[in-house]
Order: C-alpha cells, then structure tokens, then sequence
C-alpha cells in the first residue's frame, strides 16, 4: 500500500467517523428535546388541574367550616375553575403526538365525572364528586407523565 493509498483510507475513516458522531450527537440532541417537550406538556397539564382543584377546594372548605363565600369571589374562583379546564383541554389537544394516549382517556374520564356530580344530591356531595374527579385526574396524569418520561419511582 502506498503513502497516497493509506493518506486516502486515513482520510475515509476520518470522515466516516466525524458523519457517525455528528449522526449520534443530533439523535440523542433530538431524543432530548422530544422529553424536554413532553415534560414541558405534564408540567402545564398538572399545574391546569390544580388550578381547577383550588375553586372547588375553597368552596368545599367554606361549606366545612361554615362560612361565607362572597358573590365576586366565587365568581372568580369559578371563572379560575373554567379556565383552567379549558387550558387542560387546549394543552391535552395540542399535546397528543407528545403525550401519551392516556391522557385524553383520564380527561374524557375526569370530564364524565364532572358531568355526574351535576347530579348531586347536595351542594356538598357536588362539590365532593367534582374534587375527586379532578384529583383522580391529576394522580393519574402525574402517574402516565411519570410512565411516559421514564421517571423511576423514588
């Protein structure tokens, strides 16, 4: 083999090993930017849901404790309430080729539940059906997020 002959084949392996390592620093670049989204989309939907927890908490705690809850606070509390329910809906829709199939299953649960303490007996046992129906969602949102992400259980 020439001088010229091993110059080329050092060159070629070079090359090829500078295109293999470039290849495998974009995938795993790539891989990591796919879960920082995901991660980014079980954060938003986790905050949304406790957001929508915190109007129904208050108002099952002034029944508890027997106090009042005045007009305009309930009044934003519930608009607290719906907008975070939307957000969990824009989050969950515009999060579907991110996030796990899961997810629109335990909102269309959490949503049917919801539906089901329209029919309440008492104020109190709606606003008990509507906080368990948040909170299941929440646990099992946190528990796909936690599946989806590869995210050990400490």
């Amino acid at each position: 083999m020439t001088e010229f002959e091993k110059f080329i084949l050092q060159a070629a392996i070079s090359i090829g090993g500078a295109f293999l390592a470039t290849h495998l620093a974009m995938k795993k670049f790539r891989r990591e930017k796919w879960w920082e989204k995901k991660a980014a989309a079980y954060t938003e939907l986790i905050e949304a849901l406790h957001t929508m927890k915190w109007p129904v908490s208050e108002h099952f705690n002034a029944v508890i404790e027997s106090r009042e809850i005045s007009k305009e606070e309930s009044h934003r509390l519930w608009e607290e309430f719906k907008t975070a329910r939307q957000n969990i809906w824009r989050i969950a829709d515009g999060s579907t080729f991110l996030v796990s199939e899961d997810v629109m299953t335990a909102v269309r649960d959490m949503e049917h539940d919801l539906s089901s303490a329209k029919n309440a007996q008492s104020w109190f046992n709606h606003l008990d059906e509507q906080y368990a129906a948040v909170n299941k969602c929440l646990e099992r949102i946190k528990q796909i997020g936690k599946n989806d992400l590869g995210i050990p259980d400490i």
